[in-house]
């Protein structure tokens, strides 16, 4: 069995965060890969955890000084059995749920065109035009801090963002919306990873679509379809889902968006760190 193997280098360390351990996603089962081992790094304390609501499993590393650095390495085979139904199941949280005014603008919005895909449609449609791409600090984004995802007219957003938006107002419309969290490697000739990146996958009359809004803004390119990779390149998928929760002996550690490896705290509080050096080695 052909397989991919991703080797994730971190360049900070639990002293420089007040951390005490590491979290790390495995990785998760699509149509085009299947996680297959994760080599830890040596003398590290690693314990495989699994997330509360969906089962997804994650890997917990207790480096054995707070100023070492790590070093992780995942395999992956080349195909999978498909994406787990659980993935759709909506999480109930602020960050996943739409806010009246938008869960009446989308379903007007999938009524408009006669529902079904063309509503999917309709919905990412109007989602692309309301977002530039940019990053913008958490506490200026217009969703933080609130009950449920609210309208927005027009703003600046990431991924995390834009998906925040189209998978709050795809459920509030009926739709089966996914929200998948990813490595991306683009053409870079040493095989690095562009970044952590994420996207969202919709379920309908048996149609599976994906749907990559900030990559084709990102490609400059106004047509958004139903199409997995409009910046050409692979995607590893790390987990599904928003706002997981694992416990670890006796921290509850909670991660809003799973993806790379992110340092905790004793609080169990979960925060990114620099960005790993992230390499397709095979």
């Amino acid at each position: 069995m052909k397989s991919d193997v991703i080797s994730i280098e971190l360049t900070d360390t639990a002293a420089m965060h007040g951390a005490v351990a590491l979290i790390a996603p495995l990785g998760i089962e699509t149509e085009f890969q299947s996680f297959l081992a994760l080599e830890a790094p040596r003398g590290w304390d690693a314990t495989i955890v699994a997330e509360r609501r969906s089962g997804q499993r994650a890997v917990v590393l207790k480096p054995p000084s707070p100023t070492d650095r790590a070093k992780l390495v995942h395999s992956f085979s080349s195909s999978g059995p498909g994406l787990s139904s659980d993935a759709y199941r909506p999480e109930g949280t602020p960050v996943t749920t739409a806010a009246a005014e938008l869960a009446q603008e989308a379903q007007q919005i999938a009524r408009s065109v006669g529902g079904g895909l063309a509503g999917i449609a309709a919905i990412v449609a109007d989602t692309s035009a309301r977002f530039s791409y940019g990053e913008v600090p958490l506490a200026e984004r217009w969703y933080f801090g609130q009950d449920a995802v609210p309208i927005v007219a027009c703003t600046s957003g990431n991924c995390i963002d834009i998906n925040t938006y189209l998978v709050a107002a795809l459920r509030a419309a009926g739709y089966e919306a996914a929200y998948l969290t990813c490595y991306f490697f683009d053409n870079d000739p040493h095989g690095i990873a562009s970044g952590m990146h994420c996207w969202v996958r919709t379920r309908h009359d048996g149609a599976i679509q994906d749907w990559d809004i900030a990559h084709f803004k990102k490609a400059n390119r106004p047509d958004v379809s139903a199409t997995m990779n409009p910046i050409p390149g692979r995607r590893f998928a790390l987990a599904f889902g928003r706002d997981h929760v694992y416990g670890w002996r006796d921290i509850e550690i909670r991660l809003s968006t799973p993806s790379r490896p992110m340092w905790v705290r004793e609080d169990g509080t979960a925060i990114w760190g620099e960005p790993p050096v992230v390499q397709l080695v095979e």
